[in-house]
């Protein structure tokens, strides 16, 4: 079994979390960790040290983490030294995430470095830009309306 924990600033983790449970139902294998304004450094980390105490027994574990660099981040890279089953990934988004959740739940799970790239690739083709090119109509087109 894969583990997940989503962990950033403010309420990303559960922003995250609850909209994929929102899309997929609620999955125990996954873990939310919020870093508020009113927590500590050392406090991310107790929350983070407990979210992997909790997936303990997996066989693979993916941090999605909000942004390189932060503070989630580098708890989460810390706490993964020594511990080859557990993978960091940054600039996570929701199609990422829902993807990945979904994979976990029909049991796609090759190993986390090749699901982890996999994962990343999903995540950038979920940025972009929307612009809108109206079509052109013809005259029948218009008179069946």
């Amino acid at each position: 079994m894969i583990g997940i924990i989503i962990t950033g600033h403010g309420a990303f983790a559960t922003g995250i979390s609850s909209a994929v449970e929102l899309l997929t139902g609620h999955q125990d294998f996954i873990i939310p960790v919020d870093f508020k304004a009113e927590h500590s450094e050392e406090e991310l980390k107790e929350h983070l040290r407990a979210a992997f105490d909790r997936l303990k027994d997996c066989e693979q574990i993916l941090v999605l983490c909000d942004i390189l660099g932060g503070s989630p981040f580098k708890n989460a890279v810390l706490l993964s030294f020594g511990d080859e089953r557990i993978k960091v990934l940054y600039g996570t988004n929701l199609g990422m995430t829902v993807e990945l959740a979904m994979r976990c739940m029909m049991g796609q799970i090759p190993d986390a470095d090749a699901l982890a790239d996999e994962i990343i690739e999903i995540g950038k083709t979920q940025i972009g830009k929307y612009k809108y090119e109206p079509i052109e109509t013809s005259e029948d087109f218009e008179e069946g309306i």
